[in-house]
């Protein structure tokens, strides 16, 4: 059996064809590996924010905590024989930290609750950063099989790189929908 000629331009349709599906694959993984990076970007930004507001509610509970150990020692003192003077400055100091300790109480539920946002933010960043990274996998192995192709002239790595980059994109499309 004599060979197959396949005429040139059948050849260099086929080539551009593989061509151009490359530099579509090059861009959607440059779009999917700038998205990925923000996403590590984000998580790291909220994981900060997460830190600095259990850090700013530990503090605030170490402030009342402190302020209670003085109520304390306030009724202790008042058990004693203090001056009029004394009883005085007890209970305006009394009435101070209480007051303290019921501003720490109300503005620690919101911290918290904020903190906890922070990280279950963090969390979801993540979770899509690391999509976008496996998305970004299967990008850049389809284009080297659909660099293979130009290589071999065998278009079943360009079908298979079709196949991972249907694949990529989904994985891709899953991180920017979620």
């Amino acid at each position: 059996m004599p060979d197959i000629e396949i005429p040139e331009d059948v050849k260099d349709r086929h080539e551009k064809q593989v061509g151009l599906t490359i530099a579509i694959l090059a861009i959607l993984l440059a779009v999917v590996s700038a998205l990925g990076n923000e996403q590590d970007n984000e998580k790291i930004v909220k994981q900060i924010e997460a830190s600095n507001g259990f850090a700013w509610y530990q503090s605030k509970r170490i402030r009342a905590g402190m302020n209670e150990l003085t109520l304390d020692q306030l009724k202790i003192d008042a058990a004693g024989s203090p001056t009029e003077r004394q009883v005085e400055a007890m209970k305006k100091l009394e009435a101070r930290l209480a007051a303290k300790n019921a501003e720490y109480k109300e503005e620690n539920g919101k911290i918290l609750k904020d903190a906890e946002a922070s990280k279950k933010a963090s969390e979801m960043a993540d979770a899509r950063g690391n999509r976008f990274d496996q998305s970004e996998i299967f990008l850049q192995i389809a284009v080297v099989f659909c660099s293979i192709t130009l290589l071999t002239k065998v278009r079943t790595f360009f079908f298979v790189g079709l196949l991972l980059a249907g694949l990529g994109t989904g994985i891709g499309a899953w991180a920017l929908l979620s």
